[in-house]
């Protein structure tokens, strides 16, 4: 009589999809290693290895699995965001990516469970350092801003705004996305527009307010209308309104100064 077909349960294919990814994450920091070596002994140029580790972290972050290694799915997006812009590498950006890889092997490794370990590593990351600011004056906080903005070009004028009080910023262009941000992450602003898709930052702000575990969190809403707008009339009160336009950088000023920020 033959033996009984084995079915594999969930648990046995997502531990099979999690090691997977582990080696496949594995290999790939293998080879940022070897183009963070090439690019310092000037075998590589700053433009081809800023194109090929954008490559690798790119293409990892494709094959991250949903649901497994949170932690590591984080801080490859936040790679991503660090290395997508720069057409570039210095020494300090290769000592960045350098930091980046490490942490990513942290989380690999099981050293960043839980939120409070992710909520803590996401605040010693690098800043960005597209912005045309000079971080030996500007000194950088560790305070983490999460932003819901779809609009790329009105996204790059609010972080720039953040990174010259010291701020590290990430944007979140699907509002969906923004609630494992926030669970994850833990920020301490949360600003999103708005006009963000399937729902409005006044829902976002109502769905935040409403939830134990990110109430807490302050929130401000970048919107062209004023208070006492129809479209307003569910804002949380204590959420801060940013106006967009000239008022932009006082506004912002203010709400940070108001939830404590700065």
């Amino acid at each position: 009589m033959p033996a009984p077909m084995h079915v594999p349960s969930t648990e046995d294919i997502e531990r099979e999809i999690e090691a997977e990814f582990r080696d496949d994450a594995r290999q790939a920091l293998n080879r940022v290693e070897v183009e963070i070596e090439n690019a310092r002994s000037g075998a590589t140029s700053g433009p081809a290895a800023a194109g090929a580790l954008r490559k690798i972290i790119r293409s990892l972050t494709a094959q991250a699995p949903s649901g497994v290694l949170p932690s590591a799915r984080l801080l490859l997006r936040r790679m991503d965001e660090y290395l997508g812009p720069l057409d570039d590498l210095t020494p300090v950006h290769l000592d960045d990516v350098r930091f980046f890889a490490d942490r990513l092997e942290d989380a690999l490794e099981g050293r960043l469970e839980g939120t409070e370990a992710t909520a803590r590593v996401v605040r010693e990351l690098p800043l960005k350092r597209t912005f045309d600011i000079d971080f030996e004056v500007v000194i950088p906080r560790p305070v983490e801003v999460l932003l819901v903005l779809p609009d790329r070009a009105g996204a790059h004028l609010v972080e720039r705004e953040l990174a010259a009080c010291g701020l590290r910023s990430t944007n979140v262009r699907i509002p969906f996305d923004a609630f494992e941000q926030a669970f994850r992450a833990r920020p301490d602003l949360i600003i999103a527009g708005q006009e963000i898709g399937e729902m409005t930052g006044v829902d976002l702000a109502c769905a935040f307010t409403a939830m134990p575990h990110t109430r807490d969190i302050p929130f401000a809403l970048l919107s062209s209308y004023e208070w006492g707008h129809a479209a307003l009339k569910d804002l949380p009160p204590r959420a801060a309104l940013l106006k967009k336009g000239p008022r932009f950088g006082d506004d912002l000023a203010l709400a940070l100064t108001r939830f404590g920020i700065l």
